[in-house]
């Protein structure tokens, strides 16, 4: 969601109109110098760490012989991992989500302008279109045919928008619509008057963290999320100013690192666990009750550990990988908006 407001604010204007070849492909040459060298590094890494769990293991169930699967490895490097391939996401189980988004990627062009043409009553419907699309998948596709390794053969599962490896493609692209919608209603300063005030978004983020705390249905928390990115892009008070502040930037900066990393961490953590139960691995649907032997103080050391850990990793990548490889890739985009030729593609 928040990367169909953001792209629509960085690119509406320059897609609105008309999509040119050179236009086209500067656009996925940048972002693929923001995604995609970070994703090939951790990639790494997680096959690296993958390689010691199969030396190491004496029992892998099938869901986490999906999980730990090296076979798996072209499919992560062409991002379609995530395209109902696998039972659950592979290797660097985050990039999941660097699948779909790289798809919707390739496709958000050719919606800017149908939505930059948006009035009154379109923004109506498109908003009723992206909620049948939630809709659709949370209580038929879900049931049906999504996370089919939870529920016994011949059952249906539980409605739900959890879509990772199998229809993740769908929930992304409904939730990216909903982003671009967002944006649109930002544009006309929809409940500007209101969500302008700090108290707005203190009230709509307490909202927000009680809906995911209280675990109530999971279409209001995602209804909340639109209100929330107003409220946080109209305001110019004191929230801003602390959002502004030097360590919540970095934090902001870190961010992508940090989610691309932390599974690495945690799978660490797997590795010192499996040196002392090698069937750790043996059965998905017991293996968080192994959790079960650590004291309240000992799960705390450890989720600060892999926090700290995950903290330090994210400094490293984001230094050494994550800027210079987007930088040098940015600049040869750079020069491909310097090309002459132009070809129209809408």
């Amino acid at each position: 969601m928040l990367s169909g407001f953001v792209l629509s604010h960085v690119y509406s204007s320059e897609f609105q109109q008309v999509i040119t070849w050179r236009q086209y492909k500067a656009y996925l040459v940048a972002r693929f110098a923001r995604v995609y060298p970070l994703h090939f590094v951790t990639l790494g890494l997680s096959v690296v760490i993958t390689l010691v769990i199969h030396a190491k293991a004496t029992a892998i169930s099938p869901v986490f012989g999906e999980l730990l699967n090296i076979r798996a490895i072209p499919a992560c490097l062409l991002l379609i991992q995530s395209l109902h391939l696998y039972v659950t996401a592979p290797l660097n189980t985050p990039s999941w989500s660097l699948s779909t988004e790289w798809w919707v990627y390739v496709l958000f062009p050719f919606l800017v302008g149908p939505f930059f043409r948006l009035r009154g009553i379109g923004k109506g419907v498109a908003l009723a279109g992206i909620a049948g699309l939630f809709l659709f998948l949370m209580y038929y596709v879900a049931p049906h045919y999504s996370n089919r390794f939870l529920v016994k053969p011949g059952e249906l599962g539980p409605p739900t928008i959890n879509m990772t490896a199998d229809f993740g493609y769908f929930r992304c692209l409904a939730g990216f619509l909903l982003g671009m919608l967002t944006y649109e209603l930002y544009r006309s300063r929809w409940l500007l008057s209101t969500l302008q005030y700090d108290w707005a978004f203190v009230t709509v983020s307490t909202l927000t963290l009680l809906a995911l705390h209280l675990n109530v249905h999971e279409l209001l928390i995602v209804a909340l999320f639109p209100l929330l990115i107003l409220a946080a892009a109209y305001n110019h008070g004191r929230v801003k100013r602390a959002l502004e502040t030097r360590p919540l930037q970095r934090l902001g900066e870190l961010s992508f690192s940090m989610y691309m990393v932390h599974m690495l961490c945690i799978h660490t953590g797997w590795l010192l666990i499996l040196s002392d139960e090698p069937r750790l691995f043996k059965g998905f649907d017991t293996f968080f009750g192994h959790q079960a032997v650590y004291t309240l103080s000992q799960a705390w050391l450890i989720c600060l550990s892999v926090v700290t850990a995950t903290l330090l990793l994210s400094v490293l990548t984001y230094r050494y990988v994550e800027v210079p490889a987007r930088n040098y890739l940015n600049r040869r985009a750079l020069s491909c908006r310097l090309q002459p030729a132009e070809t129209v593609l809408n």
